[in-house]
C-alpha cells in the first residue's frame, strides 16, 4: 500500500503516523549529514530523570550503546507533530536526543532508535539499559517514559 493509498483509507490519523515516520527518516538524515549530536505536562517536570522513547523501539532490560547526540533541532522537530508542540512537552528543546543500538547479543546489527532526556546527559559510547516499568508519556508522539537501569 502506498503511502498515498494509506492516508486516503486512513484519514488524519494515517497523516500523524506518516508525519511521524517523516520525521524519523529527517532526524536520521540529520545526523547523516553532520549532527553528531507521564501524559501531563506536570508530569514532565516530575520526571526529569525519566528517559523517553518510541514505544515501538522500546525493550526493556537490554542494554543499549550511545551511538552519537541530535543536534537541538532535530531532537526540537522529532519531539513536535507536524511542527506543532504536544500537550505533555512545554519545552522540546530542554531535551538532549541521542542515537541508542540495542546490543542484542547476535551478529546483526541490532536495533538503534532515538532516545530523549531532560536534565540528563550521556556521552557517545556510554551503554545503559531501560527498566521494565515503561508508562505512556506521550500518545501522539507514541514515547514512553521509562527510567534507565
Amino acid at each position: 500500500m502506498t503511502d498515498e493509498n494509506y492516508e486516503t483509507e486512513h484519514g488524519s490519523d494515517g497523516e500523524s503516523r506518516h508525519s511521524l515516520a517523516k520525521k524519523g527518516t529527517l532526524a536520521a538524515s540529520g545526523l547523516a549529514l553532520g549532527a553528531a549530536a507521564s501524559s501531563t505536562a506536570s508530569a514532565q517536570d516530575d520526571d526529569d530523570d525519566e528517559a523517553l522513547v518510541f514505544a515501538y523501539d522500546y525493550i526493556p532490560d537490554e542494554d543499549f550503546d550511545v551511538l552519537a547526540s541530535l543536534d537541538q533541532g532535530t531532537t526540537v522537530s522529532a519531539l513536535e507533530v507536524d511542527g506543532e508542540m504536544v500537550d505533555e512537552i512545554s519545552q522540546p528543546d530542554d531535551y538532549n536526543g541521542y542515537v541508542i543500538r540495542y546490543d542484542t547479543g547476535n551478529d546483526s546489527a541490532g536495533i538503534t532508535t532515538f532516545l530523549f532526556l531532560r536534565d540528563q546527559t550521556l556521552d557517545t559510547d556510554d551503554s545503559e539499559g531501560f527498566e521494565s516499568d515503561a508508562t505512556m508519556f506521550s500518545p501522539d508522539l507514541n514515547l514512553l517514559s521509562v527510567s534507565l537501569d
